[in-house]
């Protein structure tokens, strides 16, 4: 084992990694809990051959780690710490990875999460993945938080069918994920592979869960800023936003009980109050 250390403003990072590749393991509750003397991951109701188990009180938490969802509030500022740390600690150990999906939207709005979203997802290449597999599986990453002395800890955790290149595995579509070991709210990692076979021609790519794009919309990646840390987005992310969420989406300004606030730059509660005034 090795021991990696980031030093940085208000933000700190060790790391113990194992070395050793992936083996087809279960890594259950017991061997990874830290409060909860109850496991309350899925796993009991899951098909025996799916690794990752969610929640059965919510999909977006690792019942191993939480009991319950956090308020509205505490749950934001929770999905803000797990993101700055992953992308701090990726950076440091030099592993690409660039936001998708509606963490990508997120950052169209206004380089945030959208507040009503728990759902963080980002993709690696297939040489990151092999890489963490083999050298950073079940690492913990201690982050140290302003305002909060003990700080905290994160999981980054490889599904040992990482290595599985067909989208036929739909048990398994997640590759990796980066798990906040006191909420349990996580990020799911997902590899993007170049599909050789593609009827489209060269330069396809695509993931296990279904989702296929060109590489010229992936790359050269754009650098950014997310949650206030560097991060990175596709060239054309654009249109890879459009083609899953439609061009509304891009500019609707109410949406799920939240209003967009230009003058603040921030996506607003819509209160009982708020929808008065404007019926009036």
């Amino acid at each position: 084992m090795h021991i990696c250390q980031l030093l940085l403003p208000a933000i700190v990072f060790a790391a113990v990694a194992a070395t050793a590749p992936v083996q087809k393991r279960d890594a259950g509750f017991l061997s990874v809990r830290t409060k909860n003397t109850k496991d309350m991951s899925g796993r009991g109701g899951d098909p025996p051959e799916k690794y990752f188990h969610e929640s059965i009180f919510h999909p977006h938490y690792d019942g191993r780690f939480a009991e319950t969802t956090l308020n509205y509030t505490e749950q934001k500022k929770a999905l803000r710490g797990l993101v700055q740390a992953f992308l701090v600690t990726f950076n440091d150990l030099s592993i690409e990875t660039w936001l998708m999906h509606g963490t990508l939207l997120g950052w169209w709005w206004n380089k945030q999460i959208l507040p009503w979203d728990s759902d963080i997802d980002v993709q690696v290449s297939e040489t990151s993945m092999f890489f963490l597999a083999a050298y950073y599986n079940m690492s913990v990453f201690y982050h140290g938080m302003p305002g909060k002395p003990k700080g905290r800890e994160y999981l980054l955790e490889v599904n040992p069918h990482y290595h599985n290149r067909e989208q036929t595995d739909k048990l398994n579509v997640i590759d990796a994920r980066w798990i906040d070991m006191e909420s349990g709210l996580f990020i799911d990692v997902t590899t993007v592979r170049y599909n050789m076979t593609h009827s489209a021609g060269e330069g396809m790519m695509s993931c296990k869960d279904g989702h296929e794009f060109r590489d010229t919309y992936l790359f050269p990646l754009r650098n950014t800023l997310f949650e206030g840390v560097p991060a990175k987005i596709p060239y054309r992310y654009r249109e890879l936003l459009a083609g899953e969420y439609g061009e509304k989406a891009l500019s609707l300004t109410e949406f799920k009980n939240h209003r967009f606030d230009d003058d603040q730059m921030e996506w607003i509660p819509v209160t009982e109050e708020m929808k008065s005034r404007a019926d009036l």
